[in-house]
């Protein structure tokens, strides 16, 4: 780990300068050993609270969630339905009540809590953006099509952390304070920015998650579980381009993907420690194969004393 001291710059954003890291360093490596593989963990913190991002990307959403989180779900399951990701007659989870029905919000609430998701959604396309600055390097260094590229969206179900309000600043809340909407109504115009520590309401949390049931940290349903994967390798993966692959795997599946992927075995020893054996399951199966029977067949989770177990389906 090494620690970085952000330039004193109002415009700086950690994501844009991870990126440029990310990017200077892989192009280091093809510098030196053109002949050997790479490997790059890019971590960014979004869409993680605190969602802060630039203003101009803030902008491009005004206004698009103006509908609110119960009409959000509906047009959200019905592209899942168009695109393939869920089957055809899936329905969604009734909305639990503790989170009131967007039309019974008074005007104020429904200013704060758009606001609150224009942020969300700005702070997630930033990412996007880096995330194409760094496929564009690797495409302009020659590698991208040799190159097997996870592109994992979250590392959990949406999060309910910010309550039914949402907050300004969600370090309150994790000190038991609690923000009301007239306490927030005079951040909103900073929303986002760097005087803030925002977090958006559990009502778009639960949004987030469509169509399923409960949010982050509850174990036991895949709103709290569940997250997109891309995987793109043209080199190896031929004639799949945007194809949906729908058997189940779980994160502990990257580490053996990677180690088939490249024809490396499996580490029994590292600097003189013995390793327990992996608990994943490769992919590469499901690479050429739409339809392969699921070889991931179990997972057990757990979070909090929350706990759940998948099988067979």
């Amino acid at each position: 780990m090494t620690r970085v001291e952000p330039p004193h710059d109002p415009d700086y954003h950690f994501t844009t300068d991870m990126t440029n890291q990310a990017i200077a360093w892989a192009r280091f490596q093809q510098a030196l050993t053109r002949d050997k593989p790479f490997y790059l963990y890019f971590a960014p913190g979004a869409t993680h609270a605190p969602h802060h991002v630039p203003k101009e990307w803030i902008a491009k959403y005004r206004g698009k969630f103006d509908m609110g989180w119960d009409v959000l779900r509906e047009q959200t399951l019905a592209r899942q339905i168009e695109i393939g990701v869920v089957p055809a007659g899936t329905k969604l989870t009734p909305r639990p009540p503790e989170i009131p029905a967007w039309d019974s919000l008074s005007a104020d609430q429904k200013r704060l809590f758009a606001r609150q998701m224009e942020t969300f959604a700005g702070f997630a396309e930033h990412t996007d953006h880096e995330v194409g600055r760094l496929v564009q390097a690797i495409r302009d260094m020659g590698e991208m099509d040799n190159t097997l590229f996870f592109y994992i969206v979250g590392d959990n179900g949406s999060s309910a952390e910010g309550g039914p309000d949402g907050s300004y600043n969600e370090i309150l809340a994790l000190n038991g304070i609690v923000s009301d909407v007239s306490s927030q109504l005079p951040h909103i115009d900073g929303w986002g920015g760097p005087n803030t520590f925002p977090h958006f309401s559990i009502g778009w949390a639960h949004a987030g998650n469509t169509p399923f049931q409960w949010t982050k940290q509850v174990a036991s349903h895949f709103g709290g579980t569940r997250n997109p994967m891309v995987v793109h390798w043209p080199a190896r993966i031929r004639g799949a381009h945007a194809e949906v692959r729908s058997q189940f795997h779980h994160v502990i599946d990257v580490a053996p993907t990677v180690l088939e992927a490249a024809g490396l075995p499996e580490p029994v020893m590292v600097n003189g420690t013995k390793q327990y054996p992996m608990d994943g399951v490769s992919m590469v199966y499901t690479f050429d194969d739409p339809k392969a029977a699921d070889r991931h067949t179990t997972q057990y989770f757990e979070m909090f004393g929350n706990r759940a177990i998948y099988h067979d389906g």
